[in-house]
């Protein structure tokens, strides 16, 4: 169903805006994310849709029907908090099966149910139902509450961090289940992170905001490419600033090329030599990052990062040229 927030604004005491007229429309069965930095009112906007926070002004309306007013259980929504929030005297199934036995579901069908969930989140493995919630590893809670939530078949499910206390490789791999599930579903998501890499790979839509108020909607990739502002552009990731004929170039790290005398900038952008802008920098120092190098150079005293597949062959110190496309420079309305 179509989420529609209409001018919605927060305050907390002291005057504190954390939502300043906030105006968004998210489609029906699309995976919404929402960044920003700490204090920008992600968590508050999750809060005032899933009914935990009253809005001091605007509207929201899910299918058409508005939520105003409306106590969070009264809400065709559900949350999965980065807390996890199991019933800790509850087993996994009881705690899945929790939604459903409020509604009135017994017997063989609710635990067909619950153990259909916990199949679709991959916790199908003999054993685990019955394990309390202090028996479980953190991705493994972290689908209990997923699974918990989709019990109450809601029409929207809200997403708040719900990877943020995760290792790297975990991460990644209930990333791809969150994906998987909601495509599988149709359900609308919107999922709540400050990690660029977990929105840009998650998101149909992307939603940046800073200071309360939305700075930026649409798709990742677009975003990522042709940000509507330099707080916007370095949300999603790394930005050099670079001169050129004493105007600054913004572009990405990983589109920039480093020239030496024994490498051809063409070799790497597949740009003829006269269609390249450079500029001339200082060799500092590289590192691995496992799949890529990151190698820190010196441009007019100021250090500038560029990634690339291998090492640089050179010595730290060593004269180098910046080479990059113009057609990869970044403007900003």
């Amino acid at each position: 169903m179509n989420l529609d927030i209409d001018r919605v604004t927060k305050r907390y005491q002291g005057g504190v805006v954390a939502l300043d007229g906030v105006t968004l429309e998210l489609p029906a069965a699309t995976y919404t994310c929402v960044m920003g930095a700490s204090g920008s009112g992600k968590s508050t906007l999750l809060r005032v849709i899933a009914g935990l926070e009253s809005c001091d002004a605007g509207s929201i309306r899910l299918g058409g029907q508005s939520l105003d007013g409306q106590p969070p259980e009264r809400r065709p929504v559900h949350t999965v908090f980065q807390s996890y929030a199991l019933f800790p005297h509850m087993s996994v199934a009881e705690n899945v099966g929790f939604a459903a036995r409020i509604r009135g579901e017994r017997g063989a069908r609710l635990e067909g149910r619950v153990a259909g969930l916990l199949a679709d989140v991959g916790l199908g493995e003999p054993g685990l139902a019955e394990r309390r919630p202090d028996a479980l590893s953190g991705g493994q809670a972290q689908r209990v509450a997923l699974a918990r939530a989709l019990a109450g078949s809601p029409q929207l499910l809200l997403l708040d961090e719900p990877l943020a206390a995760l290792d790297r490789p975990l991460r990644a791999g209930l990333r791809r289940m969150l994906g998987a599930t909601q495509r599988a579903r149709g359900l609308s998501f919107v999922h709540v992170t400050h990690d660029p890499e977990e929105a840009m790979a998650l998101a149909d839509q992307l939603v940046l905001l800073a200071a309360g108020q939305v700075i930026g909607v649409g798709e990742p990739h677009q975003l990522y490419t042709q940000p509507p502002s330099q707080t916007a552009a370095r949300l999603l990731g790394e930005l050099s600033q670079l001169p050129v004929d004493g105007t600054p170039r913004f572009i990405r790290p990983e589109k920039l090329v480093v020239q030496t005398g024994l490498e051809r900038a063409s070799d790497h952008q597949g740009e003829r030599e006269d269609a390249l802008r450079r500029v001339g920098a200082v060799f500092a120092f590289e590192h691995s990052l496992g799949d890529r190098w990151e190698i820190e150079v010196e441009v007019a005293g100021e250090p500038l990062i560029v990634r690339r597949a291998g090492r640089l062959d050179a010595e730290p110190g060593a004269s180098v040229t910046l080479c990059w496309s113009a057609r990869d420079e970044i403007s900003f309305d």
